[in-house]
């Protein structure tokens, strides 16, 4: 197995941990601001399961009907699950794009690589951000996407979740619940799970898909809380915004990897995370 070099390694950590400063910034607004419009997409697909998880949870006779500071905390908890799993598969998508960068780069070939995998998945995402700007139907693709050869991991994470709703939604353990949703099929994460592998960056995957996840937390907290219905309507509209920034990081990801065949497109003059053009500074 090939393996990098003590001070290439050495490098791409340096190289991560000074994005973080940039990563904090535009970028990460971009990807708060895709869960803020996504909350109503979150709604309609885990809704009911959030709405399952508010009936069982245990409240004093006192207070039926009441909101509590229990149910604030448990509601709370579930969100942050939630939060730190998307972060942590950010990571993994990241460092998926690291190892493929770092194996490719030790064959004198990694600009090539990186251009088409920046040209496949921004392809891809723009694909993604154009559908919903045509009438994306809320669950189409995960329906598909779920009944492929993958959709046994679904079946089996409805499974556990289901089995242990009553024993983890009353205690610390509805984190765990929160967690387990980074697994159910979201045409909401795909595109931001994709953009991480084609960053190939661990610390953007973490950071990015943590602030997608705290952008949702504001819609599905409430809908748990307060609020039980959100009309399909209003779903629609906020997936032309998702739309919109989609493309949005499609194109980017699009332009950066033409970049490496010679082609130059306009970029806008903002501080986003470029591996294509550090990819040299590790080397």
């Amino acid at each position: 197995m090939l393996a990098l070099p003590a001070s290439s390694m050495r490098s791409a950590v340096l190289v991560q941990l000074s994005e973080i400063g940039v990563t904090s910034g535009y970028g990460l607004v971009v990807f708060f601001l895709i869960g803020l419009f996504g909350g109503a997409h979150c709604i309609g697909m885990c809704g009911p399961l959030v709405t399952t998880y508010a009936e069982r949870m245990e409240t004093d006779d006192r207070w039926s009907g009441a909101l509590t500071l229990y149910e604030v905390r448990q509601h709370t908890l579930f969100n942050l699950g939630r939060t730190m799993s998307y972060a942590l598969i950010g990571a993994v998508f990241g460092t998926a794009g690291a190892l493929l960068y770092g194996t490719i780069g030790l064959a004198g070939i990694l600009g090539p690589v990186q251009g088409i995998v920046g040209i496949c998945i921004g392809v891809a995402i723009l694909g993604m951000g154009f559908t919903r700007l045509a009438g994306y139907q809320q669950g189409a693709v995960e329906g598909v996407i779920a009944g492929t050869g993958i959709g046994s991991v679904f079946a089996r994470t409805y499974t556990v979740i289901s089995t242990r709703i009553d024993r983890w939604v009353n205690g610390v353990g509805i984190v765990g619940l929160g967690a387990l949703h980074g697994l159910l099929p979201c045409m909401l994460l795909y595109p931001a799970f994709l953009y991480a592998f084609a960053q190939g960056s661990p610390v953007y995957g973490l950071l990015s898909l943590g602030a997608l996840g705290l952008g949702t937390i504001p819609s599905v907290f409430l809908y748990g809380t307060v609020i039980q219905s959100v009309s399909a309507r209003q779903r629609q509209v906020v997936h032309y915004g998702i739309g919109v920034l989609f493309i949005g990081l499609g194109y980017v990801l699009l332009a950066m990897g033409l970049m490496r065949f010679g082609v130059m497109l306009p970029l806008p003059d903002i501080p986003y995370y470029q591996p294509i053009a550090e990819s040299e500074a590790v080397a």
